[in-house]
């Protein structure tokens, strides 16, 4: 049996996409996109046209590392340029809902990528890392779908009053990004199980009540189900427990996150996709 590759070199196995311009002039909002997925996603939208990516974390150090490394030529301003920045908890996004809306005002595409894992049995977990998982990864996706349908109904509304405009406009996307643990059963991340798994059930949701509730505006929410991709949340992994994983994966070895952005540009863009999940586990929940 030849030996596993490394995740870096099964990294550069991973064909490389131009682009094709497909997300030109939208305005894209992705929270946790200062690395892993939402970092990918951030960038392969930008490489699609996209005229603004907003990323919002709660560290601004690591907000302006990962904008630096986006548009590395451009000395970055957190209001003027093409690479925003908005400092904050999407767990504790009650505090600042005000600023979030404004910040959504004029987004196309909202990415809800957020998310921490603590890896132990739910015995001894502690009480605090229960809930914080809970708030980031599902209740921050709750309040920032809250946040962007708002805006979006607002700025809707203002714009027609303004110019009203003939034809119908691209339609607004909420794409929510699960796990694999949402659907297939593993040991030691119960609280994150359940919180992806919640994700689903707020795509659902959504995709169904926006056809209502959005005043005539097409507003459409998907999901991808990522299996076991190479970020730093699996960076803890031995070995040992990395060789164990992939030999389980069909395709023999954990996910690019460059191959999950593929995803987010085609829900994004596509007008057909309204409660659209996409697994991309490498086939790891047929066996």
């Amino acid at each position: 049996m030849s030996p596993t590759p490394t995740l870096s070199q099964q990294s550069d196995q991973i064909a490389r996409h131009e682009s094709a311009g497909r997300l030109s002039g939208r305005t894209c909002m992705v929270t946790g996109g200062t690395s892993g997925i939402g970092y990918a996603i951030a960038e392969r939208f930008l490489l699609e046209g996209a005229s603004t990516i907003i990323l919002v974390g709660r560290s601004e150090e690591r907000l302006r590392r990962a904008a630096e490394k986006l548009t590395p030529s451009t000395k970055l301003s957190t209001t003027s340029q093409k690479v925003q920045l908005l400092v904050g908890d999407v767990g504790e996004a009650g505090g600042w809902m005000r600023e979030l809306e404004q910040n959504m005002a004029n987004v196309d595409v909202l990415v809800n990528a957020a998310g921490i894992s603590v890896s132990n049995l739910l015995t001894k977990l502690d009480l605090s890392d229960i809930s914080s998982i809970l708030r980031t990864n599902l209740e921050g996706a709750i309040l920032t779908s809250r946040a962007f349908l708002r805006a979006a109904i607002r700025s809707r509304v203002r714009n027609r009053k303004a110019s009203p405009s003939e034809g119908t406009p691209a339609s607004k996307c909420i794409i929510n990004i699960s796990s694999l643990l949402a659907l297939k059963a593993g040991t030691g991340a119960v609280p994150y199980a359940a919180s992806k798994a919640g994700l689903l059930g707020l795509t659902r949701a959504l995709a169904a009540e926006n056809a209502t509730s959005s005043r005539n505006m097409a507003i459409r929410c998907n999901a991808i189900v990522p299996g076991y991709i190479a970020t730093p949340m699996i960076e803890g992994f031995s070995p040992g427990e990395v060789e164990r994983l992939t030999s389980l994966i069909p395709l023999q070895r954990f996910g690019d996150p460059k191959e999950i952005a593929d995803a987010a540009v085609f829900l994004a863009q596509n007008e057909y996709a309204n409660n659209c999940v996409l697994n991309l586990d490498g086939g790891l929940s047929a066996v």
